[in-house]
């Protein structure tokens, strides 16, 4: 088989790639076959069935145009693709064997983010949207995420049924496919039209409002991805012009050349921020990964200190201020990940708002707004502890645009009041008690990392009780079998959640948690605990669970 791929590897999109691997390496893109799992296609470049390259790709859409023509006769995708290496490549792919195959698809000129995906999708009534994206992994690293006609990432049943769709594909290498100048004459591939893009700003604009004062100074950066120019036209049309671009870090680039990796859950990421900010006496950083659903942000002070917020604290904020700004409306709710920080239900309980809880993956997020959409309470904000949040539904995913856009605003706000984010969230603290919050991703690489995921998640699966320090065990959440065990009584509850590869530890004192990612082959382990010394306590328990 090895042969058969090498033979065609001029033409798979990946040689440069293929030609700087080891011999481990190559082996190990033959050792698997990329499905569409519940997060959708990650992974990295080369050849093989188990990487990703032209082959692969034209796989997945060939598996992916059988699945649309089972939900209807004449299917419409819209595709969008972020800055990263082989992105617009990897959407010409698809776009091609979609069109034909029957497809019709509509496809821009250059990369788009992932909101701008979800909102599209609704606003051009499409059967389906993929975004070509792996978000803030690594550069090596592409991506596809499908997004239901809701605006949505597809759950977990459509996922496995594309899935099996994807395996009817017999002959990768052979895939036959339209040139794309024909599709295009043909109206089968038509360009993306730019008032789809207007549209969005629109509703930017409209949750935001316009800025009355313009005090505070903002230092923008996208980390080498999507969301400029985008976000600062919208800052612009509201009136607030009081920023600057970190222009060496905003430059569109697949090698993320000024950082270590384009994620703004990493605070080193906001170096040359701050060293601007600094020059331009900014009180605001704000940074967007490279498909601007993430974000991340440093307040400065007048005595030239920062802080960086973490994704659990910009929840916070969010919660707190959103409800003030909301005042006039009685009935409000938050929708958030199992994992996010204990304080965040304890907040939102002492507001007087609901709390809806789902998996983590945005995507259960989706579906609850779907199912609230004639609802008359109010969403204050949907969110997860991995700096991914929503304000306003119409993107359905997490949306960095409009996030940091409000949180510029009410940065504005606070210092008409002479406030800071950093009162507010000292604030919650004095009032509900300062936990702490770390989310930390071990990595396993290759066959025998995957097993060492597979053992540590299996001697989870046994306990029926935990010691760690001086924390009180109170129940062991197992959401692969969907019970909750009351460790001091042995009781055991119906968790009414889908079943997913996640165990959490709940003391009196806050919750661990535990999960392999779904997207890289790391353990996800999630501390929100009200104790003295974290640190303490996670070097005991990665010592003890054999997570070094």
């Amino acid at each position: 088989m090895r042969a058969q791929w090498e033979e065609k590897v001029s033409e798979s999109l990946v040689e440069q790639f293929y030609k700087l691997q080891s011999e481990q390496e190559i082996e190990e893109g033959f050792s698997d076959v990329l499905s569409f799992g519940t997060a959708g296609i990650r992974s990295t470049f080369g050849i093989g069935p188990g990487r990703l390259n032209k082959f692969t790709i034209q796989k997945f859409a060939l598996g992916f145009a059988k699945y649309i023509k089972r939900i209807t006769a004449q299917p419409k995708v819209v595709i969008h693709f972020d800055t990263r290496y082989l992105s617009k490549e990897f959407a010409i792919e698809i776009a091609k064997v979609l069109g034909t195959n029957g497809v019709h698809v509509i496809l821009p000129e250059t990369f788009k983010s992932t909101p701008e995906l979800s909102f599209a999708v609704r606003h051009l009534n499409t059967t389906a949207g993929i975004m070509i994206t792996a978000s803030h992994n690594p550069k090596n690293y592409n991506g596809i995420k499908v997004y239901g006609s809701d605006g949505g990432q597809l759950l977990t049943d459509p996922s496995l049924e594309l899935s099996q769709c994807m395996e009817t594909v017999q002959e990768p290498l052979n895939i036959k496919t339209t040139d794309i100048e024909v599709l295009k004459e043909e109206l089968v591939i038509v360009p993306f039209n730019e008032a789809t893009t207007i549209a969005y700003k629109a509703a930017v604009k409209a949750l935001v409002g316009e800025f009355k004062t313009t005090s505070t100074k903002t230092v923008l950066t996208s980390l080498h991805g999507t969301s400029l120019p985008l976000l600062s036209d919208i800052l612009n049309d509201l009136l607030y012009t009081n920023h600057v671009v970190e222009e060496a870090q905003s430059t569109p680039n697949g090698d993320f050349p000024t950082v270590n990796i384009a994620n703004p859950e990493a605070e080193d990421t906001f170096e040359l921020g701050k060293q601007l900010a600094e020059q331009e006496d900014a009180q605001l950083i704000v940074a967007t990964d490279p498909d601007a659903d993430r974000i991340g942000i440093v307040e400065r002070y007048e005595d030239g200190t920062t802080r960086y917020f973490s994704g659990n604290e910009i929840g916070l904020l969010l919660i707190k201020i959103r409800h003030d700004a909301l005042s006039n409306d009685r009935l409000k709710y938050i929708i958030k990940s199992v994992v996010t920080s204990t304080l965040s239900e304890k907040l939102a309980k002492s507001l007087e708002i609901g709390v809806i809880n789902v998996l983590t993956g945005f995507k259960y997020i989706s579906e609850q707004l779907m199912n609230l959409e004639n609802n008359p309470s109010k969403l204050v904000l949907a969110y997860e502890e991995s700096h991914g949040y929503l304000v306003n539904d119409f993107s359905r995913d997490k949306d960095a645009i409009q996030t940091a856009a409000l949180l510029i605003k009410y940065k504005e706000q606070l210092a008409q009041e002479n406030k800071t984010f950093k009162d507010v969230i000292n604030n919650i603290y004095q009032e509900h008690g300062h936990y702490k919050d770390r989310t930390l991703s071990p990595t396993f690489e290759g066959a025998e990392g995957r097993r060492k995921i597979n053992n540590i998640m299996h001697n989870f699966k046994q306990l029926d009780t935990i010691e760690i320090s001086n924390l009180t065990p109170l129940f062991i959440e197992n959401y692969i079998t969907k019970e909750s065990l009351n460790v001091k009584s042995g009781n055991k509850e119906i968790i009414h959640l889908p079943q997913t590869d996640l165990i959490k530890f709940i003391f009196e004192e806050g919750f661990i948690a535990v999960r392999p990612s779904g997207t890289e082959p790391k353990m996800k382990l999630y501390f929100s605990l009200d104790v003295e010394n974290l640190e303490e306590v996670i070097e005991e328990f990665k010592e003890k669970y054999g997570l070094e």
